[in-house]
């Protein structure tokens, strides 16, 4: 009798055959793998990015892996190619930030923000374009001026971060001489123009050693802005002329714009500097971060201040504006730690973060094309230049 097969009896060659399917299924299902999670990647946004990375190690090496085509998606969905080399630059380097999941975020709300703001200043500083049947007074001619400030815009962030990261840096080493730092080059030259400044005054208003001590002080104050104004500089030198002329364009703009602002918010007594050259507007805006722009000028203006409020003791309103707008009227009634009320101290050290970045020669220059740029746009309209003058809108620095 030949010998039975057990009842379970399996063919080795089948469980074999079997095996090999198995793993070939397999396979294929976790090839795609990387493509589900790219799909629900793509129909989030980069908080899910960043939350997907921290499930376990696999989606933490699958998005690495993605990493590339992950950022160049979400640079195509909020239109950010058109502005990449000015929001990825490096202003240490003039080279680009690299590019990943944890920097993106930053650059996306930079791009959105800029966005917002140029859409915003046009119609608040000039009041919307009418077409009026005329072909050449459309939508193309304020999306053009829109892409304009954006530019320049994300200029003036960049310059932003030099005073953040300088102060920033200060605050958490701590006090340091005038007389040291990267910043004292621009500090020696221009501390001459201040000592003779307050040299006019010192017989009017205090001793010699008095005068010594305060010249010393403003200097020990001033340095953090000559060292911002030595960053700026350097940011500059990697920009080319037409990103230089939108800078110009996007800041004359937002000085209109805040000129109203503190009109609406600020004090009866407020004035327009008359010193544009030191400009403490220029100085205050160069100053904000995005966000605190976004707080400042995309926030409802109506909601508070209205022109027939009445002012607190101090004269200034009460209003959701007033801790922003802190640093500036400081500043504006002179009342900070130096002691002096008949000499023009601040505003020299303002222009030493100011200058570098808006007041040389050459910026002179594109602040001409800047002005020349917007009359242009303005002529589209069909409000005459006469008005335009005469409201202020092509104001010098």
């Amino acid at each position: 009798m030949g010998s039975r097969k057990p009842k379970h009896w399996t063919n080795p060659a089948n469980v074999q055959q079997n095996s090999d399917a198995q793993m070939d299924t397999t396979k294929v299902l976790f090839g795609h793998v990387a493509d589900v999670l790219f799909q629900i990647i793509i129909n989030g946004d980069m908080g899910a990015v960043l939350n997907l990375r921290l499930v376990n190690k696999s989606t933490y090496e699958m998005i690495r892996s993605l990493e590339p085509h992950i950022c160049r998606w979400f640079m195509r969905l909020h239109d950010i190619h058109a502005f990449a080399p000015l929001i990825t630059l490096n202003p240490l380097t003039g080279g680009q930030r690299p590019l990943t999941v944890h920097t993106l975020p930053r650059f996306i709300y930079r791009q959105r923000t800029a966005s917002q703001l140029a859409r915003r200043i046009i119609p608040s500083v000039w009041g919307p374009y009418i077409s009026d049947g005329n072909p050449e007074m459309d939508y193309n001619a304020e999306l053009k001026l829109a892409q304009t400030l954006e530019r320049g815009l994300h200029v003036l962030f960049h310059f932003a971060d030099a005073s953040h990261d300088t102060e920033m840096r200060q605050a958490r080493d701590g006090e340091k001489s005038a007389a040291y730092g990267p910043g004292r080059r621009l500090v020696l030259p221009w501390a001459s123009d201040l000592y003779d400044d307050l040299l006019e005054h010192r017989s009017q208003s205090m001793t010699f050693d008095k005068n010594f001590d305060h010249i010393y002080a403003a200097l020990e104050w001033g340095h953090v802005e000559a060292e911002i104004g030595r960053k700026r500089l350097r940011l500059r030198s990697f920009l080319d002329e037409q990103n230089e002329i939108h800078f110009h364009t996007a800041l004359r703009m937002l000085r209109e714009l805040m000129e109203r602002m503190l009109l609406r918010h600020g004090p009866k007594d407020w004035h327009r500097d008359a010193k544009n050259e030191y400009s403490l507007i220029s100085w205050f805006i160069l100053k904000q971060s995005p966000r605190t722009l976004a707080k400042l000028f995309l926030s409802p203006q109506d909601e508070c201040c209205r022109l027939d409020d009445k002012t607190t003791d101090g004269g200034v309103r009460e209003c959701r504006f007033a801790d922003l707008l802190d640093s500036y009227w400081k500043e504006w009634k002179n009342d900070l730690e130096l002691g002096c009320c008949d000499c023009d101290c601040r505003r020299h050290v303002r222009s030493w973060s100011v200058k570098p970045a808006v007041i040389d020669a050459r910026g002179r220059e594109f602040n001409r094309a800047a002005e020349k740029y917007l009359k242009e746009m303005w002529s589209q309209r069909h409000i005459g230049l006469h008005r335009a003058f005469t409201m202020g809108y092509f104001s010098t620095f």
